[in-house]
C-alpha cells in the first residue's frame, strides 16, 4: 500500500475539533485517485481532514478480460480487507465494481451526488460509424446494445473486447486500433477528458505522446458522442460513488461520512443494485438499468426504472439458453424500500427469461 496526502480540489477549512483525518482507501489508478480527490474535497468543506491509502487489487495485477476471471468484486476486494484490517477507514468504490451481496462487517454509508450516468462513445460519433469500424468494450452490456443499435441502423460494426485503464482505452484510439470505445461519461469528466461545447456536442481531449511541444506533450481532440439511454443504458450504479466503512467505525466518524450522503442518488442506486442481485448477475453481466426518483411523498419514493437484459443471462441455468433479442423492462411505481422495488421487478424478468428459454 501507498500513503499520502489526499489533494483537496477545494480550499480546506479549519480541522472540525475532536475528528482526526480519516484514511480514504482505493485502488491508484488515475480514476480512483481523482475519486478520493473528490471526496476528501467535500470532507474539507466540512473542516475535516483526510490521506489517501492507494491498495492494489486484483483487477489491477491481472490483465485478463474481466469475463475471463470474472469480473465481480475483482476491483474491490482487497480495499474491502484494508477496512476490515483497520489499515484504512472509509472506502471510495466506484459503486458498480462494488458487489450486490452485502458484508456482515461493512456498510455503505454514503452515495454522494451522482454523476453522469451515459456512456460515451469515442473516436466515432454513432452516424460515422461504417462497416467494419472496430469498437472497443469489455463489457457485455455495451457490447450488446451496440450491437443491437449496429442492427437496427442496418450497419456491421466489430465490437471487440478490451482492458485497461481510461487512458489506456483512449491510447487504442489514438493508435488507430479501433476505431472507437466506449467509456463511461462520469469517468471521462472527473479525470477532465471530456470537454463540451454550449450547443451541447462533445469530444474528449488526450495527450498526444507522439508531438511534443515546448511545454511537454501537445494534446489532440477525438471526436465524442454521449450516448442516449434509449441506445445505451448504463450499468447499475454507474456515475455513483460508494463510501463504504467498517461496523466497528467510532461512530463519530461514522456521523461524518453519512453526511456526504445524497438521498435521492442513494436511493436510485437501491433500486438499480436491488434489481441486480435478484437477477444474481455480477458487473460483467449483460444489464443495464437506470432508476430515477421523479418525487417524494412522505417516506414514499416515485420510481421509474428502465432495463435491458440479454438473453444469455441464464447460461448458466441447466436449461440451453437459446439466442434472442435482449429483454427490455420499463416500469413505473411508489415504494418505501428501493431495494425491493428492485428485486420485486427482476423477479418478472427472471419468470420472462425462463418462460421463453
Amino acid at each position: 500500500m501507498s500513503t499520502g496526502p489526499a489533494a483537496p480540489a477545494a480550499p480546506a477549512r479549519a480541522q472540525r475539533s475532536g475528528v482526526r483525518p480519516l484514511r480514504l482507501g482505493a485502488r491508484t489508478s488515475p480514476l480512483a485517485r481523482a475519486q478520493v480527490d473528490l471526496v476528501a474535497a467535500l470532507l474539507a468543506e466540512r473542516g475535516v481532514g483526510s490521506t489517501f491509502v492507494g491498495v492494489t487489487t486484483r483487477g489491477d495485477v491481472d490483465q485478463r478480460l474481466l469475463t475471463e476471471i470474472g469480473g465481480t468484486g475483482i476491483f474491490a476486494g482487497a480495499v474491502r480487507d484494508a477496512l476490515r484490517t483497520g489499515e484504512i477507514d472509509v472506502a471510495v468504490h466506484s459503486l458498480k465494481d462494488l458487489p450486490t451481496q452485502g458484508d456482515p462487517d461493512l456498510e455503505v454509508v454514503a452515495v454522494p451526488a451522482r454523476e453522469d450516468v451515459r456512456d460515451v462513445i469515442v473516436g466515432r460519433r454513432l452516424e460515422d460509424l461504417v462497416d467494419g469500424d472496430a469498437v472497443g468494450t469489455g463489457a457485455p452490456r455495451r457490447s450488446l446494445q451496440l450491437q443491437e443499435w449496429a442492427d437496427r441502423s442496418g450497419r456491421r460494426i466489430d465490437v471487440l473486447p478490451v482492458r485497461g485503464n481510461v487512458g489506456t482505452r483512449l491510447d487504442l484510439v489514438r493508435r488507430g486500433a479501433v476505431q472507437a470505445v466506449v467509456l463511461a461519461a462520469a469517468g471521462l469528466r472527473r479525470l477532465g477528458h471530456l470537454q463540451s461545447a454550449d450547443d451541447g456536442s462533445v469530444w474528449v481531449r488526450v495527450e498526444d505522446h507522439g508531438a511534443l511541444s515546448v511545454a511537454g506533450a501537445a494534446s489532440i481532440d477525438l471526436p465524442a458522442q454521449l450516448l442516449p439511454l434509449d441506445v445505451m443504458l448504463p450499468a447499475p450504479g454507474q456515475g455513483a460513488l460508494a463510501l463504504e466503512v467498517s461496523r466497528s467505525l467510532e461512530p463519530g466518524l461514522r456521523e461524518v461520512v453519512r453526511s456526504l450522503d445524497d438521498p435521492r442518488s442513494h436511493a436510485e442506486v437501491l433500486v438499480e443494485r436491488g434489481f441486480l442481485a435478484r437477477l444474481e448477475a455480477g458487473c460483467t453481466a449483460p444489464v443495464g438499468a437506470h432508476a430515477i426518483v421523479k418525487s417524494v411523498r412522505g417516506t414514499s419514493l416515485d420510481l421509474t426504472l428502465a432495463a435491458v437484459i440479454g438473453r444469455t443471462l441464464l447460461s448458466n441455468s441447466q436449461q440451453p439458453v437459446h439466442a434472442g433479442p435482449a429483454l427490455r423492462v420499463e416500469v413505473e411505481g411508489s415504494s418505501a424500500d428501493p431495494e425491493s422495488f428492485g428485486a420485486t421487478h427482476a423477479d418478472g424478468v427472471l419468470e420472462e427469461l425462463q418462460f421463453h428459454d
